[in-house]
């Protein structure tokens, strides 16, 4: 119970001292920075693949990763991401335009009482629009995965889409997921942004994720352990006993 209280303490302080959060770059955390989120430390940011149907690249100095400080143990701290300058938007080409998008971090606890046992993943603002043509196909979508090393999804994975195919809308913009308890987790996420017909449009300007967290369960005594301490039990009570029988 002394551990519990001490851990939610420790929280109290955590989630209490959130003062000005500052946006980082994605460029940056590409650079070696990291960020801290309530107890999570994020860091190891890597680019992976980037593609374009243009061949140009994605600015990621126009990607602001902005600590989320609140949360509790559930839905627990996380990292905002948001896009200015319509980074992720795409513009139809009469073929299929598109943006595939995939980078990875690592995630690690800085409070040893607690363990990651979940994440959430959210998409916003994503939006299609269509040229009117009968046949359509447009479009966000963010594939995750969760595994105990980089580009594992030993955990789980989850995803999240906003689309039009053939004027049927597909409206999934949150998804969760729930592993065994861990101390750190690899997180590898792949963006895919599509448009197809001339002056068809799609994209979306943020998207989020949360960590879910466990107090770690108390050291439970060995099998051995409680055989000695019920030896010392009975020899205590012969012991006791005795004394009584004088």
């Amino acid at each position: 119970m002394k551990r519990i209280l001490q851990t939610l303490s420790a929280l109290a302080l955590i989630f209490s001292a959130v003062g000005n959060v500052q946006a980082i770059p994605l460029t940056d955390l590409f650079n070696g920075q990291s960020i801290t989120a309530g107890d999570k430390v994020f860091d190891q940011f890597k680019l992976i693949f980037q593609g374009k149907s243009d061949g140009s690249t994605v600015n990621t100095n126009n990607i602001n990763v902005t600590a989320l400080n609140d949360g509790g143990l559930d839905p627990g701290p996380g990292l905002m991401f948001n896009i200015s300058n319509q980074e992720f938007n795409v513009q139809g080409d009469g073929i299929y335009a598109y943006l595939d998008f995939q980078f990875g971090f690592h995630v690690s606890v800085l409070d040893p009482n607690l363990r990651i046992n979940g994440n959430s993943l959210a998409m916003a603002n994503a939006f299609t629009t269509t040229s009117g043509q009968p046949i359509n196909d447009d479009g966000s979508f963010i594939l995750e995965k969760i595994g105990t090393a980089a580009g594992l999804s030993n955990l789980g994975s989850k995803n999240v889409e906003f689309s039009t195919l053939d004027d049927v809308i597909t409206n999934k913009l949150t998804d969760t997921a729930a592993f065994a308890s861990q101390s750190d987790i690899w997180v590898t996420k792949n963006i895919l942004v599509w448009a197809t017909d001339v002056g068809d449009q799609a994209g979306f300007d943020s998207f989020s994720q949360r960590f879910s967290q466990g107090i770690r369960p108390s050291q439970i005594p060995e099998p051995a352990t409680l055989t000695l301490m019920g030896l010392g039990l009975a020899g205590l009570s012969a012991v006791r006993r005795r004394k009584a029988m004088k």
